[in-house]
């Protein structure tokens, strides 16, 4: 059985050099990769947060106030991630090679398929696709993070090679035209006259939790911070922050009191995805003065944002299992206080943060030998799901 959860969102790093935009990690980091990967790192752990609560809390639980106030921040934990993928792709020179731009491909199809893996009801293709029941069809071709990461990305390699230098204007353009696009979008029920594997893309009435509109606009606006602020010297850097992260919140603002009782502000709305990209920049800044003076746990959070993909998809079968087996989880779903959660909370952090640094020692010491060994794993999967029966 698959994942009974929408998943949410954070997918960066597994295979070896493996990054969401394709961008090897030096070994040596610098203040510059510290903060993006402590960016990450923060987000990856807010998710996690996130999910266990969602998962284990009681009902009543759910109802008071400390749980609603804090939901509030993790509506931008998702965007935090799609725009941290662009801003690291948005980083190198671009055009790119053809040769980094045929790895980048491939490392984006991987991502692609380990978002679709772990939606899969069952270890077999023919199972899945003759027996599947209509709810666990929607979480199969449900567009999840990992999905609108690598689709978005993909554009942005398209982007810039039909526009080379010029393609920051274009993905601006495409950004603002999702932003702008998604109230259209999500009443037109356009979704509802397409293809189950299609509609998914999007808006959210099939149980999307992260379609194209308005979510690609995070990767866009993330690969146009990388292009305009991250390659420039750190005060320069931090003014920009500042004063983009503040002028997207004061037009988000001023979006809200315009459209107010037009479009749902907690939704599809324009305001609301500005206010989360100006919010996003100005907590980049915070981030990134806190690795400047090495505070406590920053080193902690750039390492599981440096292998955010696996802590995302290791955080997810310890919670619920898939495929592969059930979660020793499974019977507290939704059987545990405040205490209870926080406790399972804790203990699942040690082993994310081993499992991230085992990864990037292997990385760092035999990258080949882990690359033929995720290979391997690769290839052993799709013929074992391929062949099996039933």
């Amino acid at each position: 059985m698959g994942l009974p959860f929408p998943l949410g969102a954070g997918a960066l790093d597994l295979v070896p050099h493996l990054d969401l935009a394709a961008v090897p990690p030096a070994a040596s980091p610098s203040n510059r990769e510290l903060y993006i990967d402590a960016f990450r790192g923060l987000m990856a752990l807010v998710m996690v947060q996130g999910h266990v609560m969602d998962t284990l809390l009681e009902r009543a639980a759910l109802a008071e106030p400390w749980y609603v106030f804090q939901q509030m921040f993790h509506g931008s934990t998702a965007p935090g991630f799609l725009f941290a993928s662009g801003f690291v792709a948005g980083l190198p020179r671009a055009p790119l090679s053809l040769r980094a731009s045929v790895r980048r491909g491939r490392r984006l199809l991987f991502v692609f398929g380990v978002g679709y893996f772990l939606h899969l009801p069952y270890f077999s293709f023919w199972k899945t696709f003759g027996a599947s029941s209509p709810a666990e069809r929607r979480l199969l071709f449900a567009c999840d993070a990992l999905q609108v990461i690598a689709a978005t990305q993909f554009l942005v390699l398209a982007l810039q090679w039909v526009a080379g230098r010029q393609w920051t204007r274009w993905a601006a353009v495409l950004a603002v035209a999702i932003i702008a696009a998604t109230p259209l979008v999500w009443s037109s029920g356009v979704s509802l006259r397409l293809p189950e594997a299609l509609a998914p893309w999007l808006d959210a009435s099939t149980g999307s939790r992260f379609p194209v509109f308005p979510f690609s606009a995070f990767v866009l606006a993330g690969t146009l911070g990388g292009a305009t602020i991250g390659r420039v010297e750190p005060r320069t850097r931090h003014r920009r922050e500042l004063w983009w992260g503040l002028g997207l919140v004061a037009l988000g603002v001023a979006l809200t009191w315009a459209l107010a009782g037009r479009v749902d502000y907690w939704g599809a709305s324009p305001a609301y995805a500005f206010v989360r990209l100006g919010g996003l920049l100005l907590l980049l800044r915070l981030v990134e003065s806190s690795a400047e003076a090495d505070l406590p746990g920053v080193r902690g959070l750039a390492l599981l944002g440096h292998e955010t993909l696996l802590v995302y998809v290791l955080h997810l079968y310890l919670l619920f299992g898939g495929v592969f087996g059930r979660s020793p989880l499974t019977p507290w779903h939704g059987q545990m206080g405040f205490t209870g959660a926080f406790g399972v909370l804790l203990l699942m952090l040690p082993p994310l943060l081993a499992a991230a640094w085992l990864w990037r020692t292997a990385k760092h010491h035999a990258p080949h030998e882990a690359q033929l060994l995720l290979v391997f794993v690769s290839v052993a999967f799709s013929y074992e799901f391929a062949v099996r029966p039933w």
